[in-house]
Formats: C-alpha cells, structure tokens, sequence
C-alpha cells in the first residue's frame, strides 16, 4: 500500500462511534431508546457492554505455502503483527479477566487442525517441517471447500481471519484434457453458493480480501501440480469475515497500514447494501442560483439557474453523504467511475468532507457539464464494481510462474473473488450497487 493509500484507508477507518451497538450477526440486539428528560432528570445512563467478537484464524498449510515460512519472511512477521495487534485491540468487553481478546489458532487444508492459544509459539512452529507435522492433505487444496468450512464455523459474534496463497489447485487430473477451466467454473460458482447460504442467515456477513506480498523460498505448483523451484517474492491474502459492524470496530481499531513486512497492497471489500444513505444538500458549498425547496430542504431545489464565472456556465450542487456505514475504503468512494448518473448532463467529483464536525463523511458535487440547466430528477448511484486489480493480478495461464508478470499474480484469483462478488451482486431485495443519491433540480 502506498503512503497516500495507506493515509487514505487511516482517514477512512477514524473512529465512527464511541460506542456501537451490534445487531443481527454483529451481536446482542441494541437497547430501546431512553427518553432524554427522563435521562435529565435522574442523572443516570443506561451502560450498554458489548462483547468483545472471538477471532478464529485458519492459516492454510497445504504444500503451496511451504515456501511463505522457510526462515524469517515478511508473511511470518505480518502475521504475527496483525494477530498481536488484534489480540490486544479494544474491541468490546473482554470475556474474561484478560487483556486479550479470544483467538482460536487453527491451521487448514482438508481439515482444521486446532493449535494451543499462543501467538507467538503459533508463528514460529510457522516452517515447512512444522506444517508437514500437522496432518491434513498437504496436495491440492480446494478453495471452495476451505472458505465452506470457515463460513460453518463462524457464529454470531465471530471474526474469521483467513490466511493463504489462493491458488486454485485443478491437479495433475484435469491434464489430459486440459480442461482445467472447468475446475476454476465450478470454484467460483460453489464460493458464491456458500456466500450466499451465509448472507441469507446473516444479512450484514460481510468480507474483506487483503492482498500482500512476501518472500517466497520454496516450490511452486503450476495448475497440473508441475514444480518449479523459486526464490521470489509473490503474493498472499488475508481475509476477514463476520458482520459488518464487527468489521467495521475491527478496521478502526487495527490499522490494516501498520501490518509488518511489506504492507497491503491492495484491497477488497464485500457487504450488502444498506437500505438508505443519509444525505443532503449543501447550499453554502453549491455554485448557481436556486432555493431549497420547502416541502425538502435536503434533496430539492426550486428556480435552478447556472451563473458565470469567468466567461463559463457553472452550476453544481454539493450534496452531504455519510458512507460511515460502508464497509469500502476511500479510494473506491472518491472514484467517480464507481458512480452512475441518470441525467448524462452532469458528471461527478467525489472529495472526503473537511468539517469533522459534520455527520456527513463525503461531499459529492453533483457538477453541469452544458450550458442549459437540465432540470428534473437526478439519481446518482453507487455501484457495486470489481475492483479492476483482481483482474490484472489474475494469472489466467497457470503454467509457467517465471513468464514476465506470472510472479505477481494468481491463478484463478479472479474465479475466486468472483465468487464472493457474484453472491452480493446477486442480492434480490435491492439492485446491484451500495446505494442511492436522489436528488431534485427545479
């Protein structure tokens, strides 16, 4: 990640509430609202504690990561960072009397394999000889199988931290008749169908894919299990998953930019639209000539006319959203390519709102790009879009890990992420996209 996007994802993940209430999967259902003179007058406030979430890690073990922990390697020392950070962050009332917030180690290929509750002792029995020791199978590894298992096993108040290349392992089977597509198909559409049967049970089950990067010492396996002995640095993922709002606490808490070794370099973030996202227009903040409508101040203006500067026509309305809901970074809200507008007379900026005071976290200006005002209703949606680095760290080859740009990259990466993106984009109650700006020009 670089230093802008690292500032950016910090900025994004500032504390959004002193104190949050979890629903649904998140945890215990919120206390009913108090009446504030009642409140006033006997000087007394209802405490609410919320419990902090366990945190069940599954580090794969299959022969592919052999090579991410032969001696000291930035995955070992990102992980053990990550891990003690998130052991030790703030992120509700203790279970016990400890310090440390619950965390179930477990290694993963064919099976989980239960390890003791030490971090430390955890990362350093992280080396070849070690992952042999554990048992499972160590070939092939199913990565539709690996995620049903995880999804099974997390409860209401649970964050799933799952570590691995993300290979998608076809063997030496599919060779014959080189149908190895067939493999990454089916993949992908059993990823989306163990998704969407955890969505439809919890409705805010949310997933974060941290792409990283490491030294690699070891074997690497082509897509017919053919080896190629490497010393190289190449990638790895970190997923998180469990209700929205326990991901959101988690990201706040723990700064995904202080992760050891060589840093996040890239990001994905899964969650289901919210109903509706609070918003307005800012007057103070808009170019043009107009009043806010009476009947709605916040989404309507009346008598809307452009003004000239300068020997232009300018008029733009600057609208308040708060995206603190969201679970997306920053630099997917301020890209306006992840918009679309109803009316092609008006395009977009996106900027992160400068007043800290206000409850609004963007402002989206919403800007005229001809001469004559177009009235009428404008709706700005926020789309639900793959970001475009899954696809151009996508290694849709498999074969030869020393072609020029294979290194970086992942075979079937995009099947597999494809999978989780498709159960949310297939989400019936609400069109595919994280929500909707509507706003009136009179």
């Amino acid at each position: 990640m670089t230093e802008k996007h690292a500032k950016e994802m910090k900025k994004f993940f500032a504390p959004i509430l002193s104190t949050i209430i979890f629903v649904g999967c998140g945890g215990p259902p919120s206390a009913p609202n108090q009446n504030p003179q009642t409140a006033s007058e006997t000087q007394t406030e209802t405490e609410v504690h919320i419990t902090a979430p366990t945190i069940k890690v599954y580090v794969e073990n299959s022969g592919s990561m052999y090579g991410y922990v032969k001696g000291p390697t930035d995955f070992e020392n990102a992980v053990y960072s990550y891990l003690s950070d998130i052991q030790l962050a703030n992120l509700g009332e203790k279970v016990t009397n400890s310090a440390k917030n619950v965390m179930e180690l477990n290694y993963i290929n064919s099976k989980v394999i239960k390890h003791t509750p030490d971090i430390e002792e955890f990362i350093k029995k992280l080396e070849p000889a070690e992952f042999k020791l554990k048992g499972g199978n160590m070939g092939a590894s199913d990565m539709s199988d690996i995620l049903k298992t995880i999804l099974s096993q997390i409860t209401e108040n649970d964050i799933a931290i799952f570590v691995s290349d993300c290979i998608l392992s076809p063997g030496n089977k599919y060779q014959a008749r080189d149908n190895a597509d067939e493999y990454l198909v089916s993949n992908g559409i059993g990823v989306k169908n163990h998704f969407v049967e955890k969505t439809s049970e919890c409705q805010d089950f949310s997933v974060v894919v941290l792409r990283l990067m490491s030294q690699f010492n070891g074997t690497y396996y082509n897509k017919f299990d053919e080896r190629t002995t490497i010393n190289a640095n190449r990638p790895y993922y970190i997923w998180l998953m469990g209700s929205r709002s326990n991901l959101k606490k988690l990201m706040n808490e723990v700064d995904v930019d202080k992760i050891k070794g060589s840093g996040v370099q890239n990001i994905y973030m899964a969650s289901k639209p919210i109903k509706s996202l609070p918003y307005g227009i800012l007057p103070q903040q808009s170019i043009g000539n107009f009043k806010p409508d009476p009947a709605n101040t916040k989404t309507s203006v009346l008598k809307a006319k452009p003004v000239k500067t300068g020997g232009n026509t300018s008029f733009q309305l600057a609208i308040g959203v708060d995206f603190s809901k969201l679970l997306l970074p920053d630099e997917y809200l301020t890209n306006p390519n992840n918009y679309s507008v109803s009316n092609m007379a008006y395009e977009l900026e996106i900027v992160k709102n400068k007043n800290t005071q206000s409850s609004y976290t963007h402002i989206v200006k919403l800007k005229l790009t001809e001469p004559i005002i177009s009235k009428g209703t404008v709706k700005i949606t926020l789309q639900n879009n793959m970001p475009a680095w899954v696809e151009e760290y996508t290694d849709s080859v498999g074969l030869k890990i020393n072609d020029e740009g294979a290194m970086e990259k992942t075979y079937g990466l995009k099947y597999l992420i494809g999978g989780v993106y498709d159960a949310y984009a297939s989400n019936k109650e609400q069109e595919n996209n994280h929500g909707v700006i509507t706003v009136n020009i009179r």
